[in-house]
């Protein structure tokens, strides 16, 4: 649906993403790069760090660092930026859009990594758990939490597995979660009584 010019800037943008991403989590922080502008932010203690790390830190951004990352990079800066010198402590203001669009992809990117891995562990583990059968002998109501409403439509729908009970309008994924929850309680306990009951 898009053209073989489109795709290819896109690839070329996804590339030099990468790079520079990798860049920044293999570079470590020396004295010699906290010289100058750096030094003077109480940065000091980045000392050994990689870039990544130290712009995982809520008051860092990405633009503090691009003066050292056009010394570390100048490829990736000179993009709409020809009319600019190659002195990389010029102004952030003199980066083009494009480039400082990207860079702001980067640091979104690196800040954020750790909650976007949990939260696609969480839809890994939502996935998993939507393929899980509910038992004829489940019951809802017995679901603390699980408002009235809910209780009486999962138990007129009788859905078979989580996936299906996710797709009954009204039914909220907190919901699903705490029926998944309580087929485990539930499970554990018929298992504990089948076995009193053999003894």
């Amino acid at each position: 649906m898009i053209s073989d010019e489109a795709w290819d800037d896109f690839q070329a943008k996804q590339q030099r993403l990468e790079k520079l991403k990798q860049l920044l989590e293999k570079t470590r922080i020396t004295g010699l790069a906290l010289g100058g502008r750096l030094s003077g932010n109480g940065w000091s203690s980045a000392l050994g760090q990689t870039y990544a790390q130290l712009l995982k830190r809520p008051e860092i951004t990405i633009e503090q660092l691009a003066p050292v990352l056009r010394k570390l990079d100048p490829v990736f800066f000179a993009r709409g930026n020809e009319g600019i010198g190659e002195d990389p402590s010029e102004s952030v203001a003199a980066i083009s859009s494009e480039v400082r669009n990207e860079l702001k992809s980067v640091e979104t990117e690196i800040k954020y990594e750790g909650y976007l891995r949990q939260q696609q562990r969480a839809m890994d583990q939502m996935k998993k758990s939507e393929q899980r059968s509910i038992p004829e002998w489940f019951n809802y109501r017995s679901v603390s939490g699980l408002s009235r409403e809910m209780q009486e439509k999962l138990t007129h729908v009788q859905p078979r597995t989580l996936a299906q009970a996710s797709r009954i309008p009204g039914v909220t994924p907190a919901a699903v979660s705490l029926v998944n929850v309580y087929i485990e309680i539930q499970a554990r306990r018929r298992e504990q009584a089948t076995t009193v009951g053999q003894n």
